[in-house]
């Protein structure tokens, strides 16, 4: 398929920009009752609209089945939508939809998702989770003696040491507990079941064909319609000017002649890497360019803020201030305390006593997240996971919800955060900071050193955390157990507690971190991790003067997995209380055509992967492991080979439990049943939501009123700001990255070939954790050759290299395949210094 220019088909006739015309022109968009009456007897179809980033005419959305996906060919198909917005389609006649195997050399950008070729590429899959019931009766130690605990279902006291009671206990481990799941009948289950057994007999007529559809009406413009771009022509007698955006997705823009800088005509060259903010109002139906308004210059391109401000606004990112409306929601009273009255609700939850600390980044400033541990008895230990208690401070209704809500994810760029919610409250009030009390949300468990499980707690809590420990303070921890602290070696550790005190507790939650991280992968879990790249900035310019992979280590796992439990244990509350009102999230199976291409593309690769279950493919992942003769090629080889995985998998995403069938509520990855986030409030406003829930289902809280239409349409803005935020950190983390090697390149060093194309490969440089496309027609190479793949073997590419000095030169040819090592040279980009790119070294 041929890449059209952006702008769609124009008549024949050779014109200026100005005059063109749109050929045919757009269909009218249906009424809403046609519409409304369409989708009643099921002859269209609602879904958001994905734009191809590489190809602006071919455009994508979700099958509701989960079958593949619809394909929009064509400009006048996509009918002036953009991407994000939930369109409502219809089905083109069979005649116009397009063989699978035109598809096969498609190759899509990150977000596609495109069942075939089924090339894209994804974030992680776990590590995105990790930040991420019915209570028979809870345990909960009442003064400092190790042997006394009270039930708080009853009140009544029992033994801690008591055999009789402990047997019956340990029959289930925590992991069990949280890993079963007792189906709750909703009133949508029987429908639902009846919808997902018709769309699993498609004929195989259908499926050797991807369906195109037409856009006959936008139901929701949640693309913003504000783009960054800049000036590329002018007419001035129509007092217009034509906005080239950078997003390749939206459509060039006219603009009003007026609005442009008053020399823009007579100087044009003066101002052409000028960014400009531009507000989209409309597109007309003859034009292929939209109409708007220039709102304000960015400045320069290729500088730090105007290109980190472009892709902010390009991907609807709100990094405006907090009005007064929202600020004036804050407390007013400062130095903020507990509430004599909040004291006396919480006294169940008081945990101001204990030894609670917290284990973040270096760097962290909101610290959402604080644990204790402590022995009741031989070999059995009480945990807390002690989560921010954002819902105290941000109330349902007011204007710091609304912007929370809209805003949905704090944003970490490489050199400041972008804040879900005010400082005031992120960094002082909710923050966990050691010596202050702070209001929290709690989930404590009892159970033994084997993880088995005697009792779990929940409620709104305090606590006085005694330590702010980075990952690195932990480690140490569990390295040297034994170590001798002296001043200095660790952050001020307050509340009568001792350096060796808090190391004792992590090493004790680290040795059952490890149990429930055995357990539970025994259950036939997922890991795919990519590697995180990280910087130093000088404090004198903000530029990167250093760049490294982030470290994962035991101390990271030890968070993780607490994390992971307290999440889990949540979503059983909340679905429990309210089958179709909470807010989980679901990471659907990839889908079984795109593991099949998977199995046989790494059977030609002599690689054996079973890939019809989590575990499955866990256990050929870790068995390829197994295989390294030598580590840095292994290593290298075991990334590219993750790579492969993470393109057929499906994103995660946040869900009302009434939206859809208990089937499907499935996370892949972890292979729970039931998941949620309840671990980050202070960033997340998915996990505020889940505190609201489960405060109601604990009768701690007001009355959780939210209907299902309600808690979706929340859930679907969570899962677009949370990809907006994930696109956004990775466009920073490019950007720096260019910087330092502006600064420090050009680098070279070893990577690996993780796909063949027919002008380009992808290759994986692991000492920074880049994959980055290499074009031939940039290597200076005298020729290259494309060479197909088929049923037995991968594609391949020839390079033809001219070797040696000049009246001396000689060919000598190169072949690429998946997994051929190479040396990489990454470079600033010329024409960009705010890009980079990359080139292999000859093969001498």
């Amino acid at each position: 398929m041929s890449t059209p220019v952006r702008g769609g088909q124009a008549s024949s006739k050779k014109k200026g920009p100005f005059e063109t015309k749109l050929v045919p022109p757009f269909e009218d968009y249906w009424t809403k009752e046609r519409v409304s009456e369409g989708l009643k007897r099921q002859e269209l179809i609602k879904g958001k609209v994905r734009i191809n980033q590489r190809n602006y005419e071919e455009a994508f959305i979700d099958d509701p089945d989960f079958g593949r996906d619809y394909f929009i060919k064509g400009l006048q198909n996509r009918n002036r939508a953009f991407h994000d917005d939930v369109v409502v389609v219809q089905v083109l006649s069979r005649d116009q939809w397009i063989p699978i195997e035109e598809f096969k050399q498609l190759q899509m950008e990150p977000e596609m998702r495109l069942i075939l070729p089924g090339e894209e590429l994804t974030s992680n899959v776990v590590p995105d989770e990790i930040d991420g019931a019915s209570v028979d009766f809870a345990l909960k130690v009442t003064d400092d003696t190790a042997s006394n605990v009270t039930c708080a279902a009853d009140d009544t006291t029992i033994s801690a040491a008591d055999d009789a009671v402990l047997e019956v206990a340990l029959k289930e481990t925590l992991i069990d507990r949280l890993y079963s799941c007792t189906p709750i009948k909703k009133q949508s289950d029987t429908h639902e079941a009846e919808e997902l057994e018709a769309a699993s007999q498609k004929s195989d007529d259908v499926e050797k064909f991807i369906r195109t559809v037409k856009v006959v009406y936008i139901m929701e413009k949640q693309h913003s319609r504000a783009c960054a771009g800049f000036l590329k022509a002018f007419d001035k007698a129509g007092g217009r000017a034509l906005l080239s955006p950078k997003d390749a997705k939206v459509p060039r823009v006219v603009v009003p002649l007026k609005e442009c800088p008053e020399n823009y005509c007579q100087n044009p060259k003066e101002h052409q890497s000028t960014l400009f903010i531009c507000k989209i109002n409309d597109w007309p139906s003859e034009s292929p360019f939209a109409t708007g308004n220039l709102m304000r210059s960015l400045g320069e391109a290729g500088e730090i803020e105007p290109e980190t401000e472009s892709f902010l606004l390009d991907n609807d990112v709100d990094y405006s201030e907090f009005s007064a409306d929202v600020l004036d929601c804050l407390p007013k009273d400062l130095p903020w305390a507990i509430p004599e009255d909040e004291k006396q609700k919480r006294g169940k939850g008081d945990f101001r006593k204990e030894c609670v600390f917290s284990i973040d980044p270096a760097t962290a400033r909101d610290l959402d997240d604080a644990l204790h541990v402590k022995s009741v008895a031989d070999g059995i230990y009480e945990v807390g996971v002690h989560i921010a208690d954002v819902s105290y401070f941000v109330k349902a209704g007011t204007s710091l919800d609304t912007i929370a809500s809209s805003r949905a994810t704090s944003v970490y760029l490489v050199q400041r955060v972008i804040p879900m919610l005010p400082r005031l409250l992120c960094e002082q009030l909710c923050s966990l900071n050691p010596d202050e009390e702070r209001l929290t949300f709690s989930v404590v468990w009892t159970m033994s050193t084997k993880g088995e499980f005697i009792s779990e707690w929940m409620g709104r809590s305090m606590i006085r955390s005694c330590a702010k420990l980075t990952y690195d303070h932990a480690q140490l921890m569990i390295e040297e157990p034994e170590r001798d602290w002296q001043p200095g070696d660790l952050p001020n550790i307050s509340g009568g507690f001792t350096a060796a005190g808090v190391s004792k507790c992590v090493n004790i939650l680290n040795q059952l971190a490890r149990t429930l991280k055995r357990q539970r992968q025994s259950k036939g879990t997922l890991q795919l991790n990519q590697p995180k790249l990280v910087f130093s900035l000088s404090k004198e310019t903000g530029m990167p003067n250093g760049c490294s992979v982030y470290q994962h280590k035991e101390s990271h796992s030890l968070i993780e997995e607490f994390m992971l439990m307290a999440n889990m244990a949540v979503a059983r509350k909340i679905y429990e209380c309210f089958p179709e009102q909470a807010l989980l999230r679901r990471h659907p199976p990839p889908k079984r055509e795109s593991v099949n291409r998977l199995e046989t593309k790494c059977r030609l690769l002599g690689i054996g992967l079973d890939g019809h279950s989590a575990e499955a493919l866990q256990t050929s992942l870790n068995s390829y492991k197994c295989q390294s003769k030598e580590k840095e090629v292994s290593d290298m080889e075991k990334q590219t080979l993750l790579t492969f995985c993470l393109k057929v998998m499906e994103l995660a995403r946040y869900f009302c439990t009434g939206t859809v069938d208990e089937d499907v509520f499935l996370h892949y990855a972890l292979n729970v049943p039931r998941y949620t986030h309840f671990t980050s409030p202070i960033r997340r406003y998915a996990d505020l939501v889940v505190h609201r829930q489960l405060a109601a289902a604990l009768g701690e809280g007001l009355p959780f009123t939210d209907n299902t239409e309600a808690v979706q349409a929340q859930a679907e803005i969570c899962n677009k700001k949370k990809k907006s935020s994930k696109i956004v950190q990775e466009l920073s983390t490019q950007l720096f990255f260019s910087l330092f090697l502006r600064e420090c390149g050009p680098l070279k060093m070893k990577g690996m070939v993780q796909q063949i194309l027919d002008k380009s490969f992808d290759v994986l440089v692991l000492d920074f954790g880049v994959i980055k496309r290499v074009y031939c027609d940039k290597l200076g190479i005298k020729d290259y050759k494309y060479e197909a793949g088929n049923i037995k073997q991968t594609p391949c590419i020839n390079l033809i290299w001219e070797i040696g000095s000049v009246g001396e030169k000689h060919e000598q040819k190169q072949t690429l395949t998946v997994f051929s090592e190479v040396q990489v040279e990454l470079s600033s980009a010329k024409d960009n210094p705010l890009q980079y790119e990359a080139r292999i070294l000859g093969p001498n």
